[in-house]
């Protein structure tokens, strides 16, 4: 066989030995596609990282496929360490579900992610102090993290005697699985010892996990004083006084009025003889005096005096002419 003959159909057969050899064993470099860890609110776009490690020198152009939902624009990948690239694919779906984002090159699939759509919903959080109706009020903080560790929302709830259990929202959030934390000061613990007042018995170690799937979920805590409490933190619990007669009720604290004196918000006594109109003694002041006429009467005597006066005048003027 001619050596021109001989390598022709070596040339073809190593062509074809290429292109039965899978694609990303051709490749110089690895990729990866890296969804966001919680769920996206439907109706927006979604940002998966295109992680590229290997020869990133010149990268060829990849082909990204959506199924479940569109493509809405692509970065492409540029160097952003030593042998690493990274760009962003923004993938949209209008309804809740799940969306798929492949990456391939030349026919051969490099890498997959699936993103998740959900309804938005918020978490309910709960503590329940199990003490008597004089334990002090109290306040306790939890964090709220998703599924990549994120902190998502910090929550302060109060609790009391008379209000022994306190609860609180978190924003509203996107479908996924998050991580309730109380918050554990210096004199709370997970269990009774020297020096703490409160443990936290339920859930374990302080922590509830959550899985929010487009509807309000709940994440309840149980708190129990320790026997180093000490006895004078307490709270007295008002009671409300309810005014019988008063249609649905006042609600206020009593009037603390002497025994035997009348309250001031009462109308006593009796009216006073003399001219005008006098009010009535009320309230606790001591009854009004009654009127002497003498200034009157002598007010009246010099009020006639007057025109008794300016006749005599006008007579001695008479006599003189």
């Amino acid at each position: 066989m001619k050596p021109a003959r001989l390598s022709a159909l070596l040339g073809a057969f190593l062509l074809a030995l290429a292109a039965a050899l899978p694609a990303a064993a051709q490749q110089s470099f690895t990729v990866f596609a890296i969804a966001p860890a919680a769920a996206q609110d439907p109706g927006t776009s979604a940002a998966v990282t295109i992680r590229i490690q290997g020869q990133v020198a010149a990268l060829p152009g990849f082909v990204y496929d959506v199924q479940g939902g569109t493509l809405e624009g692509v970065l492409a990948p540029v160097p952003v360490a030593a042998n690493t690239a990274e760009g962003t694919v923004f993938v949209r779906r209008e309804t809740p579900g799940t969306a798929r984002l492949t990456v391939s090159f030349a026919g051969q699939q490099l890498a997959a992610a699936d993103i998740a759509f959900g309804a938005a919903a918020s978490i309910r959080v709960t503590a329940t102090l199990e003490a008597g109706p004089d334990a002090a009020a109290r306040t306790w903080r939890y964090e709220v993290r998703n599924a990549a560790g994120a902190l998502v929302a910090t929550l302060q709830l109060s609790t009391s005697g008379d209000a022994p259990t306190g609860a609180a929202l978190t924003p509203a959030l996107p479908a996924g699985t998050y991580t309730v934390t109380q918050v554990l000061g210096a004199d709370t613990a997970l269990a009774c010892g020297p020096g703490v007042f409160y443990a936290v018995t339920s859930p374990a170690g302080a922590v509830a996990v959550v899985e929010l799937a487009g509807a309000a979920a709940e994440a309840a805590f149980t708190i129990v004083p320790c026997p180093d409490l000490p006895s004078g933190v307490d709270v007295l619990i008002p009671v409300d006084t309810i005014v019988p007669g008063a249609g649905s009720g006042i609600v206020g604290e009593p009037a603390l009025v002497p025994p035997g004196e009348t309250p001031i918000n009462q109308v006593a006594g009796a009216r006073q003889p003399g001219p005008g109109v006098l009010p009535p003694a009320a309230g606790n002041s001591p009854a009004a005096a009654p009127l002497d006429p003498a200034p009157w009467l002598a007010l009246a005597g010099l009020v006639l005096l007057i025109p008794g006066a300016g006749v005599l005048a006008a007579a001695a003027i008479r006599h003189r002419r």
